[in-house]
């Protein structure tokens, strides 16, 4: 006997309602760090994506309660589900995009933007992923695929331009102090 744990039609449509708000803020977030981005201010961006990553837990929590439920009598909440996962892809996607577009080629970037856009490469390549599922075949908007590549050309852009963080790490030990105190005191002879 397999035990299958099932979750109850309202606390799916909790969640669903759940994600549909945090995705609202994000939206909201998103109009910020654009305005903001453009002005050299990465920190509401920094906002966005915290937010975004919110959203992403509550989609993947979601999304492992919609396969839990029995495919006869709950095939709408799955429905749903899917409808707003490509809807809020399809939105974060164009977003991102514009965020990153308002950056300047000539705008300076703060030590340290490498490693703060490099996770957003990869944030796209996993969505761009996901919506090369097989049940999302036919159903995602050119548009979108549009966007994410798009995004990520933008984002290797800044990438490669971008200054990253000091690198400490890479040196074994302090180096050894020289013996030069003695030296000091003698006259230099010619």
């Amino acid at each position: 006997m397999v035990w299958r744990r099932t979750h109850s039609r309202e606390g799916i449509r909790d969640l669903l309602s759940a994600v549909e708000q945090q995705a609202a803020k994000a939206l909201r977030l998103a109009e910020r760090a654009q305005r903001d981005i453009g002005r050299g201010r990465f920190a509401s961006f920094l906002d966005f994506r915290k937010q975004v990553e919110e959203v992403r837990a509550l989609l993947t929590l979601t999304e492992g309660r919609v396969k839990d439920v029995e495919d006869s009598k709950q095939s709408d909440l799955r429905a749903e589900f899917e409808r707003m996962d490509l809807f809020l892809m399809g939105v974060m996607a164009k977003t991102t995009r514009r965020c990153f577009a308002v950056l300047r080629d000539d705008q300076a970037l703060p030590i340290g933007a490498r490693e703060l856009f490099e996770p957003e490469l990869r944030v796209i390549e996993q969505t761009r992923d996901r919506l090369n599922r097989p049940h999302y075949e036919g159903r995602v908007p050119p548009e979108v695929l549009e966007d994410l590549a798009a995004t990520a050309e933008l984002i290797r852009r800044i990438i490669a331009r971008a200054p990253s963080l000091p690198d400490f790490s890479d040196s074994p030990s302090a180096p050894k102090p020289v013996k030069r105190l003695r030296t000091l005191s003698r006259a230099i002879r010619n």
